[in-house]
């Protein structure tokens, strides 16, 4: 029952810095496409202009989750 901090942090698996990246990509992205949608949905003139900030962040948004699938594949083949 005494067990110190230490011996309990390593029975615990530690997260690399890429996997990491990965959720924080994957969280980036969902938040971004959803943002960017209903940006589009929600808009009163209903026309999609390349100017447009919900755009921008759709495009973030596939950007974040192509970058999370490539580098989530990257690191499973590393193994």
């Amino acid at each position: 029952m005494s067990e110190t901090v230490s011996e309990t942090d390593s029975a615990r698996p530690r997260r690399s810095l890429a996997r990491g990246a990965v959720l924080a990509l994957r969280t980036a992205a969902f938040w971004l496409l959803l943002l960017g949608f209903g940006g589009w949905v929600i808009d009163e003139g209903g026309e999609v202009t390349l100017e447009s900030p919900f755009t921008l962040a759709f495009g973030a948004g596939v950007g974040c989750a192509l970058a999370s699938i490539y580098l989530g594949i990257f690191l499973a083949n590393r193994d």
